[in-house]
């Protein structure tokens, strides 16, 4: 287990972080936040990239040296070594003396986890986007570390890639906590366990997908575009949807099971509707006023 301790990041006068604090099993984490929440930081410390003014990160309930595996928002390949070559060269970086690690092997685990194996002697010059992202977090996964980052893992994806993305977190589930900072709520529906919020320098909410998205039961309608005009005092609109030719709006509102409209229907929630409700709550309940 991964413990994150009262973790606090100023700079100067400007609080990043407060007192975060937050244990993490081997499960699949969604990082959400919107911009200047602070996810960046909480990576970037981690990481060690930089130091909290305060506070500590243990494994096992021991303050020794995390063994991170890190794939940033923007991964870059060396185009002229291979794949494997390239995996190899992390795997140097990252060998400690009598470290017990058989590193072939462990290079040879990591391309076929991220089904690169049939590629492993391509350049990476050659490599697709969605093939170069794959081999981030074959290197990020490398010597086993006590936790996995990933940020913005889908960017640049296709359909396809976000799927054999998917598929390929579910084999790496369950052996070490893996975060995933992401701005896009599907991506995190799809292949997360927990979720993250992080709001104003503090987590607000950690725990389970589906009680996140639970929080926005009978809050979430879809209704016809004239209708919302008339009614856009009472309730906030998170999306749009086309059905059978007809434009309509995805709106939150305040209120538990009371429709904005007579032609108002209610709608399961999904996780971005949990998230927006939980930041926009206040908002709503002064609208309700």
């Amino acid at each position: 287990m991964v413990r994150l301790n009262a973790i606090t990041k100023r700079y100067k006068q400007n609080v990043v972080l407060d007192n975060i604090s937050i244990d993490l099993g081997n499960y699949t984490y969604g990082l959400l936040g919107s911009n200047g929440a602070g996810k960046t930081t909480l990576f970037r410390i981690i990481t060690n990239l930089i130091s909290a003014n305060s506070g500590t990160v243990q494994v096992d309930g021991n303050r020794r040296e995390l063994q991170i595996g890190y794939l940033p928002q923007r991964f870059g390949a060396f185009r002229t070594l291979t794949a494997k070559e390239q995996l190899f060269y992390f795997a140097k970086l990252k060998q400690k003396k009598n470290d017990g690690i058989d590193w072939t092997n462990e290079v040879d685990r990591a391309l076929e986890l991220t089904h690169l194996t049939d590629q492993k002697d391509m350049k990476c010059g050659q490599l697709s986007g969605g093939m170069v992202r794959r081999l981030g977090i074959a290197q990020a996964i490398l010597g086993r570390p006590d936790i996995i980052l990933l940020d913005e893992p889908t960017i640049g994806l296709d359909i396809e890639e976000r799927v054999r993305l998917k598929e390929m977190l579910e084999e790496l589930r369950g052996r070490q906590p893996i975060i995933i900072s992401s701005h896009i709520a599907e991506d995190i529906e799809a292949t997360c366990q927990q979720v993250i919020v992080l709001q104003k320098k503090h987590i607000i909410f950690a725990g389970e997908i589906e009680y996140l998205s639970s929080l926005a039961t009978g809050h979430v309608w879809k209704m016809p575009e004239e209708i919302y005009r008339r009614q856009r005092n009472t309730c906030k609109q998170i999306g749009c949807i086309e059905e059978n030719g007809n434009r309509l709006v995805k709106v939150l509102c305040a209120e538990k099971e009371c429709a904005p409209d007579v032609s108002a229907v209610p709608l399961v929630p999904r996780l971005e509707d949990g998230y927006l409700y939980l930041l926009t709550k206040d908002d709503l309940n002064e609208k309700s006023i």
